[in-house]
């Protein structure tokens, strides 16, 4: 019988432990998990914070009995890995108070990413808080509550859901980015745009002001911020400044790390130790579209590399190939979506690239409900092969969805504008945003 141990519980690690359960029914299988949950969907703290989802534990798809009972599975949560000693295949782990060391034939790093936070000691003003854990989602509701002005350092996806949520409480709230827009990991078009809507419903905004330190106040309870501009007050502060993948135990195990300071794996998701893989937001992967490494931080991405992970483990032949990197958010009624390459990144990778940026309706104009969209593709100046899209508006999700479709399976504006986006009144116009946008550049 083979002994599998999977460090972190989150979508990598379960989605892998499941699949290791599926194809070796016979196995042993440990999971250990830092935080009190597992298979829980972080993305969906802004959202019970904001009181739209009403216990914290409806984020949770399934508990660590359920996998005990229903997959023999032994999950084991609050629990902490010390180290992993490579040679002699076996962990040492922290575990209901006691510190235990289990053997393995075969380990799944699972351990996923820790929110960026410049100063440590920031964390020790009082109420500044970091968005990861569920943990995280229960306090931050219990000790905002009865706050009046919020504080949100970071302007990138979580920034804005988070400011969203607390702007739809009644709260004050000003987001302070260090760059100079919001949404950095989308062209400087299309962010003026989403801040627009955000200044719109009466989120304030600060660019191009690092933040310098933040305090504990002095004569009232919350904090202050500095920055480059000066000091503000605020009751409390969310930090959403990205995440960092936690390589600690793969480090001194060991293993080798990429480019992007990644765990480094191949397409089976080994790593450079043949009794250990890896997946989630800990490892580097293949950018479909520059064949190099990136690092892409998401559910989606995770959760298959989990399966890849769980199916190589257990002497499969499986290949993750790769990511577009398709990414969806809203601030209130505006979806913000993006695929691929901004037309800034492909041209620092050297790319000779062109773009177009259309204005369309997201259904038919007689259609009662409508409203506008915009669509940006970026494509390659000879080839016209598509390298990157953005979309903003009610409908952005479909239309992101058909682009990473159309991106991944290297379409070029001629491809696109002959695909067969679907169309009926209540969807789309007849020409839909993301054909006329393949028309225009193609044409141009």
């Amino acid at each position: 019988m083979k002994s599998y141990t999977v460090i972190g519980g989150g979508a990598a690690g379960m989605s892998a432990a499941s699949r290791i359960r599926k194809r070796d029914p016979d196995s042993s299988i440990n999971v250990f998990e830092e935080s009190g949950y597992v298979s829980y969907g972080p993305c969906g703290i802004p959202y019970f914070i904001q009181g739209l989802v009403n216990e914290a534990e409806d984020l949770v798809t399934y508990t660590p009995e359920f996998f005990k009972k229903n997959r023999r599975i032994d999950v084991s949560v609050k629990s902490k890995v010390l180290g992993i000693d490579a040679g002699a295949k076996s962990i040492r782990a922290l575990t209901n108070g006691k510190e235990i060391t289990l053997n393995y034939d075969i380990l799944v790093l699972a351990t996923g990413s820790s929110p960026f936070i410049p100063e440590r000691e920031w964390l020790e003003a009082g109420q500044v808080f970091t968005v990861r854990y569920i943990e995280d989602a229960i306090t931050i509701k219990k000790r905002l509550a009865d706050s009046k002005n919020i504080g949100i350092v970071g302007g990138g996806y979580i920034g804005i859901e988070m400011a969203e949520g607390f702007s739809a409480l009644g709260k004050k709230v000003t987001i302070m980015e260090a760059m100079p827009q919001i949404m950095p990991n989308m062209d400087a078009d299309t962010a003026a745009l989403v801040e627009k809507a955000v200044i719109d419903k009466g989120v304030k905004i600060e660019k191009g002001l690092a933040v310098k330190g933040i305090y504990k106040g002095k004569d009232r309870p919350g904090v202050i911020v500095e920055t480059d501009g000066g000091r503000s007050f605020f009751d409390g502060v969310i930090l959403s400044m990205g995440v960092k993948p936690n390589t600690d135990l793969a480090r001194t195990a060991g293993l080798k790390l990429g480019s992007t300071k990644a765990i480094a794996v191949d397409d089976h998701m080994l790593t450079s130790d043949p009794s250990i893989f890896a997946a989630g937001d800990n490892v580097e992967i293949r950018s479909l579209i520059t064949g190099g490494p990136v690092y892409v931080p998401l559910a989606p991405e995770a959760n298959k590399e989990g399966y890849v992970a769980g199916t190589n483990a257990t002497g499969g032949n499986l290949a993750f190939p790769g990511t577009v990197g398709s990414s969806i958010t809203k601030f209130y009624d505006m979806e913000i979506g993006g695929v691929g390459l901004t037309e800034k990144a492909a041209r620092a990778a050297g790319m000779n690239v062109r773009s177009v940026t259309i204005e369309g309706e997201n259904m038919a104009g007689y259609y009662p409900g409508g409203s506008e969209i915009k669509i940006k593709l970026v494509y390659l100046a000879e080839s016209k092969v598509i390298v990157g899209a953005q979309a903003l508006g009610r409908g952005a999700w479909g239309r992101i969805s058909a682009l990473s479709v159309a991106i991944q399976a290297k379409f070029n504006l001629n491809d696109l504008f002959f695909s067969g986006i679907p169309y009926a009144p209540p969807f789309s116009p007849v020409w839909d945003s993301v054909i006329i946008a393949a028309r225009v550049g193609k044409e141009s």
